[in-house]
This record gives structure tokens, C-alpha cells and sequence, in this order.
């Protein structure tokens, strides 16, 4: 996410384009960021995607207009600027509401030789941030692979099998 942040900001040269979504009914991408884009914020879910360079310059929008063309022979407003187009009420338009992300997913290799404090950062700094919001449903899984390249004796595969079995471990392989 840090390379496709930098990239569509301009602090590296990317070979990709980034949006928010892709519109297929409407063959435009959404959110569309491409380099220099300062502002752009970057959020890999499964509706983002990454476009080629060459793909995002031909979706790049149009300049907005900000009233419409002036037509010849029609009576300006006193002060010589058009008039501004919006609803027929004279309200102006609503601006349509922020997408925002509704999933978290992350993965994190932890040392074996600290376990404890680096998960309890992890929980101090992630699983909090997500479980105080309301309504949210946050999952925790924990999952080990350990290489012994001298092999595991009967003892300690009963072992390990039996732990696993009691502290409710879904998967538990030994092979």
C-alpha cells in the first residue's frame, strides 16, 4: 500500500494508476489517482485496483466546467458572469456521500523469541482501534508453522496434538 501511496503522489515514478473502484457499467474508474495525485488517499480492498499507466490516462475525467458554455446572443447577468447552473429550486446539489472502507484485514509476521510483546502491541494499537467502534465484529486468528528439521518424536506430536485439541485449535496439522 506504501509503494502505490508513494507512486500516484509523485515521490516514486509508478508504473500504475490507482482507483477506488471500477464502474463497468459506465467504463470509468472511480477515485481515480494517478501521478501527483497529493491527495490521494490509498486503500487496497476488493474494490480497488491497480491500473497501467497508459489504461488511467485514457479514464482520466474530464476538466469540470463550473456553468455552462455561454450562448451566443444570450443576456449576461448584470455583473458579466453567467449565470450558475444548479436545480431548478435554486438548491445546490448535494454532494453524493464518502465511500467508506468497511473492512480491516491485516497480517503480521510476530518474533518467536517475544511473542507476548509484540502481540500485545498489536492488540494495544490494532485489535482496540477496531473492537471500540460500534457494531464492529473483529476476528483474531493466530496461526503457527514451525520447520524441525530433526524431526518430532511420538512424545511430542501427542503433545502438541493433545494442546492443540484443548485450547480449541480449528486446524491443526503434523506432517
Amino acid at each position: 500500500m506504501k509503494t502505490v501511496q508513494a507512486a500516484i503522489t509523485g515521490m516514486l515514478s509508478g508504473p500504475f494508476g490507482y482507483a477506488e473502484r471500477c464502474d463497468d457499467k459506465t467504463d470509468t474508474y472511480l477515485g481515480l489517482a494517478i501521478e501527483r495525485a497529493t491527495n490521494a488517499a490509498v486503500v487496497i480492498d476488493s474494490d480497488s485496483v491497480i491500473i497501467k499507466p497508459d489504461i488511467a490516462e485514457a479514464h482520466r475525467p474530464a476538466p469540470v466546467q463550473l456553468g455552462p458554455p455561454p450562448v451566443a446572443g444570450a443576456p449576461a447577468s448584470p455583473d458579466g458572469v453567467p449565470p450558475a447552473a444548479g436545480p431548478a429550486d435554486g438548491t445546490p446539489d448535494a454532494p453524493a456521500p464518502e465511500r467508506k472502507p468497511t473492512r480491516f484485514f491485516g497480517t503480521v509476521m510476530i518474533s518467536a523469541e517475544r511473542p507476548a510483546r509484540e502481540i500485545h502491541q498489536i492488540v494495544e494499537t490494532i485489535v482496540e482501534q477496531l473492537t471500540t467502534i460500534p457494531g464492529s465484529e473483529v476476528t483474531l486468528k493466530l496461526e503457527i508453522d514451525a520447520e524441525v528439521p530433526g524431526g518430532l518424536d511420538r512424545a511430542k506430536v501427542r503433545t502438541l496434538l493433545e494442546n492443540c485439541t484443548t485450547l480449541g485449535f480449528i486446524d491443526k496439522i503434523v506432517s
